[in-house]
């Protein structure tokens, strides 16, 4: 004789609706916020976009170089003052390099270009403004700042887009971007101050609407470094805000 219990001939069936508690939960997409990839550019279009950033920040530095004898006739500064002007540029971009060259392996490219891009936009306003040669010292060293923490992360961030059929494009690109740049913006910005308006300030003005769009490119960028922890013995020393300094 079976233990089953029995069940009366004359009691309805209910049939069992599957509920949240019954049916299994469907995977999440590791590193994808409620499940939903992150729309962005695609990696083609972000590599170029990324060529594009580091060519306008190279082109950038070089601009005020054209314009340091329109300077010096307006303002009539010294010949030391103008190698001052070179010299916190240059002090600005060494020292963001030192300290900020590995950032982007830590937090982030996209965090560390979007602050690159903001203090560069800051120096472009701070040139197109300036009156005087301290306020032309400030905007040379944010830009130096500016530059040298975007210019190991692009790098860094174009050895990441690399498309795998052309191995040696990222290189290319890194070692042609500056020259390019820098050849590019010293002449087109001679031209500007010989025939165009406003010759201290419309060069700056062009700048700023390329940074801005520069910006809102690096925001449709897809995150390619993976956030890791800081070498042991670094936190506490500049490093203590950065992921893995967290006590525990």
């Amino acid at each position: 004789m079976s233990d089953a219990p029995t069940r009366d001939k004359n009691t309805p069936v209910v049939p069992v609706t599957p509920t949240a508690a019954t049916v299994p939960a469907s995977p999440v997409p590791a590193g994808s916020p409620s499940g939903r990839a992150r729309r962005g550019l695609s990696r083609p279009v972000a590599f170029a976009s990324i060529a594009a950033v580091f060519i306008l920040f190279m082109a950038a530095s070089s601009a005020p170089s054209p314009l340091y004898v329109i300077y010096q006739q307006e303002w009539s500064f010294s010949a030391t003052t103008l190698t001052s002007v070179f010299a916190v540029y240059v002090a600005g971009m060494i020292a963001a390099l030192l300290v900020l060259g590995a950032l982007s392996d830590h937090i982030g490219r996209r965090p560390v270009l979007a602050a690159a891009i903001a203090l560069e936009a800051v120096a472009m306003v701070l040139f197109i403004v300036a009156g005087d040669v301290s306020i032309l010292l400030t905007a040379r060293f944010v830009q130096g700042i500016a530059t040298g923490a975007a210019m190991t992360t692009l790098g860094a961030t174009l050895v990441d887009l690399n498309p795998p059929h052309a191995p040696h494009r990222a290189g290319v690109i890194t070692g042609a971007a500056p020259t390019f740049g820098l050849g590019l913006c010293a002449l087109g910005c001679g031209v500007l101050a010989q025939y165009g308006p406003h010759p201290t300030r419309l060069v700056y003005v062009l700048l700023l609407a390329g940074v801005v769009l520069a910006g809102l490119l690096v925001a449709l960028l897809p995150e390619t470094a993976q956030r890791r922890r800081v070498p042991h013995g670094r936190c506490g020393r500049g490093w203590g805000s950065l992921p893995g300094c967290a006590r525990t």
